[in-house]
């Protein structure tokens, strides 16, 4: 490893899931909800390239300072529902001029090739929106296709398709042309995303394992009631993290000074520091697919019960971390939490048993009732460790004379 990076105040509010517990036929998805917002410091002694200002229905990356060697960005992402009713097909003679760039045969895209094009209609053909028609073309990507990011891969959408093999580069080339053959406006996203706890180790977002850090691609989707949204095929469905540092959009000029130098390379000397962050998401709901695991933004009506809130100590305030253990029967499953916050997902309707552990306060059982379709907030208090204080058997203070009634 050639480069070193600085990583302080690292602070992800992580959150914790029931992987599946209930409906392990059924988990892959998990839907999240809210905001987070990162503010990076980026040095490089060289200098840091150019990154643009942009945002589109749930992302927004701004340069709020920038110096010959460092710059500040903020990331924002918004997690509202994806409200989007735009039919599907929908008539492209009512799609804006500016996208039909983003319809065609590209470098890499094969838009016209039979078999992509004819796959695509078939996993859509009863599909009633451009949401569902997309969800449609993600989850068969994510679940036919293996990651392989070898240097003697091939990354153009053809041979993914046909090899079912890809890396980032590849997932995105072939879920364009799979869109932009049935019609959705698709386009390219690079970008970079900045390690983890460590260079080269994997990290945990809401569960889901994602990439230590490096050079990135991802694709952003056309919907016309609502504009453009970002998606990530390894990662998100809907939306990205921000984590995900943007450099470019293929087809759109988002550096009109031709501004050239710079790096983001951790490999280079580049160094990531996180300046601040704020994180409300929260995990609120499974879906069926894509069946490996991967985020979604949420949108249509709630599919199972989820139980959330924080765990606390007598003064209410949140407890740094324990396992909170979910039992079906006579078998739990025990699940991770950290600063409080304990999410169970894939609940139908009835009472579960839980068991809270943590280490210097007293075990305690809770009967939570859930109700499919809803999510409920319900926070635990722990007692502290020990006994319940005995009374004093030292003789109290005489009471007062009372004068008797005349």
């Amino acid at each position: 490893m050639r480069g070193r990076f600085i990583l302080i105040g690292y602070l992800i509010f992580l959150g914790v899931l029931l992987n599946g517990g209930l409906h392990p036929a059924s988990a892959g998805t998990k839907v999240i909800t809210g905001k987070h917002t990162i503010v990076y410091d980026i040095v490089n002694p060289l200098g840091v390239e150019f990154l643009p200002h942009y945002a589109n229905s749930s992302y927004s990356q701004r340069v709020l300072q920038e110096d010959e060697f460092s710059k500040r960005i903020m990331i924002e992402i918004n997690l509202k529902p994806l409200n989007s009713k735009a039919d599907f097909p929908f008539p492209a003679a009512q799609l804006p001029k500016e996208t039909n760039l983003f319809l065609g045969v590209d470098k890499d895209i094969p838009v016209n090739e039979p078999a992509i094009a004819a796959l695509s209609k078939k996993l859509t053909q009863d599909m009633r929106t451009i949401h569902e028609a997309v969800c449609a073309v993600f989850n068969w990507i994510v679940d036919h296709h293996t990651y392989d990011a070898g240097r003697n891969t091939p990354q153009d959408g053809r041979s993914v398709f046909y090899n079912k093999i890809a890396s980032c580069v590849g997932y995105t080339n072939l879920a364009i042309a799979m869109l932009r053959s049935i019609g959705i406006p698709a386009r390219y996203a690079g970008g970079y995303l900045p390690p983890g706890y460590d260079w080269g180790i994997s990290k945990k977002y809401w569960g889901v394992q994602i990439s230590g850090g490096g050079y990135h691609a991802w694709i952003e989707v056309y919907y016309p009631d609502i504009g453009w949204t970002f998606s990530d095929l390894l990662h998100s469905k809907n939306f990205v993290d921000p984590f995900h540092v943007l450099r470019y959009i293929k087809g759109v000029n988002l550096n009109p000074r031709g501004i050239k130098g710079g790096g983001l390379d951790v490999e280079e000397a580049t160094t990531f520091t996180i300046f601040y962050e704020e994180n409300s998401t929260l995990a609120i709901d499974q879906l069926s697919l894509p069946k490996k695991d991967i985020l979604a933004r949420q949108s249509g009506q709630q599919q199972y019960g989820t139980i959330f809130g924080l765990i606390k100590d007598a003064f209410g305030k949140p407890i740094t971390r324990g396992n909170i253990v979910l039992w079906e029967g006579i078998q739990g499953k025990a699940i991770p939490f950290e600063k409080g916050l304990y999410s169970l997902l894939g609940l139908d309707s009835g009472e579960y048993r839980v068991t809270i552990r943590v280490e210097g306060y007293g075990e305690v059982e809770k009967n939570l009732q859930a109700t499919k379709g809803e999510v409920k907030n319900i926070d635990i208090v722990l007692p502290p460790l020990g006994p319940s204080p005995k009374p004093s058997l030292k003789p109290g203070p005489k009471p007062a004379s009372v004068p008797r009634a005349k």
